[in-house]
């Protein structure tokens, strides 16, 4: 076994181990099972079209923000959680180079990453089949779930970069955490001001924000992957709201449980 596997595997065991990241992790299953349960409570009269696509709802609830802010858990103490324990210098005075170091490191948070995304993914597939049925479109995970990744990786870099340039994993975690919502607050409003006042420059602002495409990415992907099965524009509006509702909350409790 390489320096680098054995250090993905470490990371791995290191990550999961830290509870911020766990309570994230439970965070995103509860969201599901909490929007499915909703769900189930409704009149089958309003879900009778919809069952066959459910799975679409617990899919895109964590892509609003849970996974981004997960991610950026996870990027925060890739480093400075070894800087601070000091075992950044035990891993460099062993036979391996800088290089397989990083890379051994930022790889093996992503495998978190991704390990995360697939797990809710197939806990959405399977508690909606089992509460609605069989699901159809099932193929269109196979671009939804490279979308729900690179989603997550603008905001896993930026957890990355701040971890190793303050070499605090508290304070990375924390500005990590502010660039989220401060994009996502600003993008919010700009987008509002823009309605009322026509601003185009201001809506070509928010293009580059990094939860501009980060929050979007997914459900473009899915939404138009279903835009011919004849389901009605929009059908899912409302439980996307719901969703976002959801998520954003949980995000505030956790930001404030760890700030």
């Amino acid at each position: 076994m390489g320096a680098v596997d054995v250090l993905i595997g470490y990371e791995l065991r290191r990550v999961m181990a830290k509870k911020r990241v766990l309570i994230l992790t439970a965070a995103v299953f509860l969201t599901e099972a909490g929007l499915y349960f909703v769900l189930t409570r409704m009149p089958p009269s309003l879900t009778g079209p919809l069952s066959p696509y459910v799975w679409v709802v617990g899919f895109l609830a964590p892509t609003i923000g849970l996974v981004q802010v997960t991610s950026l858990m996870i990027g925060s103490t890739v480093f400075s959680d070894e800087y601070e324990a000091g075992t950044a210098d035990f891993w460099l005075t062993r036979p391996i180079s800088r290089s397989e170091y990083y890379a051994g490191k930022v790889l093996g948070g992503l495998a978190l990453v991704c390990s995360i995304v697939l797990s809710y993914t197939a806990f959405s597939v399977g508690i909606s089949w089992f509460a609605f049925g069989p699901q159809s479109r099932l193929d269109l995970l196979l671009t939804a779930l490279p979308a729900s990744i690179a989603a997550a990786l603008p905001f896993y870099a930026i957890g990355l970069a701040l971890s190793e340039g303050l070499r605090r994993g508290m304070l990375s975690t924390v500005l990590s955490t502010l660039v989220f919502f401060g994009s996502y607050i600003f993008e919010s409003y700009a987008n509002v001001i823009a309605t009322f006042t026509g601003d185009r420059a201001l809506l070509e602002l928010t293009r580059y924000l990094p939860t501009w495409g980060s929050v979007r990415l997914t459900s473009e992907v899915v939404l138009r992957g279903l835009s011919g099965t004849g389901l009605p524009a929009g059908a899912f509006g409302p439980l996307s709201g719901l969703s976002g509702g959801v998520s954003v909350e949980l995000l505030l409790l956790n930001a404030a449980a760890y700030t």
